[in-house]
């Protein structure tokens, strides 16, 4: 009996690819030309739970090739949070959001919190992992040289060198904590129906807030039941379906 059933899941686990392998096949389907058979086989790896900047990438390609741009930018946006210095990756969620229907425009900000923005997407997040770790290994080198110094004058400038290393690795370890929490957060959603009306309560017979379209970014500030309450980038606020969006 327990060979019969060995003998019947065989020919599953033989029909069973790795998500290496369907990566490979989906590429291989991209090249020929088979876009939405390219797509599939991303997302069933993605469905199975691997994720990887470059395969978000592809499929947010294959998707756009598709023609459905909303699902693209999903993709391309969490695609962005493990490869932020990718510029192929950045010009095409430019590309997508430039064939979308709304055009809003973000509130302004303070010039420094783009430079911010700027020097913490400069490496993805194990990048900034690693260089964070080497300057804290830097700064305690440095510690150990000035408490072993012989001499005064070595002693004055080795701690000086110490200083302004243990002020990069503290600009280094606030970048990381804010990388983490850019990565990591869930209230970020990309617009995939067709047409949303925002509500200014959450009740369908509330009135209309107002409308946006697939492929809008919105924030989710509040829930209640099926609803969620979304900001735009102008500051706009109403409720909606939650099944309207999908988080990033």
């Amino acid at each position: 009996m327990v060979l019969a059933a060995l003998c019947a899941f065989l020919p599953s686990l033989l029909a069973a690819q790795s998500p290496d392998e369907l990566v490979a096949q989906g590429n291989q389907l991209y090249q020929q030309g088979k876009i939405a058979e390219a797509r599939d086989a991303y997302q069933k790896v993605v469905n199975s739970g691997y994720v990887s900047g470059e395969l978000l990438y592809n499929l947010g390609n294959a998707w756009y090739r598709t023609g459905d741009i909303p699902r693209a930018i999903l993709c391309y946006e969490r695609a962005l949070r493990l490869l932020p210095a990718d510029d192929d990756l950045r010009h095409n969620l430019q590309l997508a959001n430039l064939m979308i229907t709304d055009r809003i425009e973000p509130t302004p900000r303070l010039f420094i919190w783009e430079h911010w923005d700027a020097f913490k997407n400069w490496l993805s997040l194990r990048g900034l992992t690693i260089v964070t770790y080497g300057w804290f290994v830097a700064v305690i080198a440095g510690v150990a040289v000035v408490l072993l110094a012989r001499t005064h004058a070595l002693r004055k400038t080795v701690a000086l060198i110490t200083a302004g290393a243990a002020f990069i690795f503290l600009l280094f370890l606030a970048s990381f904590f804010d990388k983490v929490g850019d990565v990591s957060r869930a209230d970020l959603a990309i617009i995939l129906d067709r047409v949303v009306t925002v509500k200014n309560s959450p009740d369908p017979k509330s009135s209309d807030a107002f409308v946006i379209h697939g492929g809008v970014k919105v924030q989710i500030i509040d829930r209640f039941s099926t609803w969620v309450k979304i900001r735009l980038a102008d500051g706009k606020v109403g409720w909606m379906e939650s099944g309207a969006g999908e988080i990033i």
